[in-house]
């Protein structure tokens, strides 16, 4: 949700203009295949995604992609573990551990959010909240990192609501954690379908209004 992956993870259309542009004399073959890979599964989903697909995207042979991967699987675990580095950079340490004030570190999140969405032509979801749904009940070495990532996104956000909300318990600051990300995850799926930035755009003022 931040940008490229606003989630910063993954590229704006405007940036991937410029990677395709770039790519032979800037990014290596290994970046080639992962930022290819990353690309083609937030838009199709990672089942869709075919060996194949990723090695026509990124432009290699299927001798220079196995060089630096096993497997599609590896790649997929390769893409979740760079895309959780990104939010966890963004979101744990750029905003939650910010010198601002608690207020100001909420509406930094929401907006983190916000910006990714808004920057897309095609609005294809959140790309970790696709591949929760997608990949959870599948896989058990896709579905932990993702678990871990969502169990550290809530602690994290109930510790700040705490600090918001001074009469709050730490229960209650905890269910209401999973609230927010609740909310906004249920807004993205909306968005997703309706392809209507307003509707992320409504949930996401009213998040403010209501915690901050």
């Amino acid at each position: 949700m931040a940008k490229g992956g606003g989630f910063n993870c993954l590229v704006s259309d405007s940036e991937s203009a410029i990677i395709g542009k770039k790519r032979g004399e800037q990014m290596s073959v290994k970046e080639r295949i992962l930022q290819s890979a990353e690309e083609l599964i937030y838009q199709k989903g990672y089942v869709a995604t075919s060996i194949s697909d990723i090695m026509e995207a990124a432009d290699v042979g299927k001798g220079q992609l196995y060089y630096y991967f096993t497997s599609k699987k590896e790649i997929g675990l390769t893409v979740i573990q760079d895309i959780l580095a990104n939010w966890r950079k963004e979101l744990f340490e750029d905003i939650f551990e910010a010198d601002k004030s608690d207020s100001d570190k909420f509406s930094d999140m929401i907006d983190w959010v916000y910006q990714f969405h808004e920057s897309q032509t095609v609005f294809y979801g959140c790309p970790i909240g696709n591949l929760i749904v997608e990949l959870s009940t599948e896989d058990e070495n896709f579905r932990c990192p993702l678990n871990d990532f969502m169990t550290q996104w809530t602690e994290k956000l109930a510790s700040l609501l705490q600090d918001l909300h001074a009469d709050w318990s730490e229960e209650r600051a905890h269910l209401q954690a999973r609230q927010v990300i609740s909310s906004i995850q249920g807004s993205i799926v909306i968005l997703k379908v309706s392809q209507d930035i307003q509707v992320l755009e409504n949930n996401m003022t009213d998040l403010k209004k209501n915690y901050c």
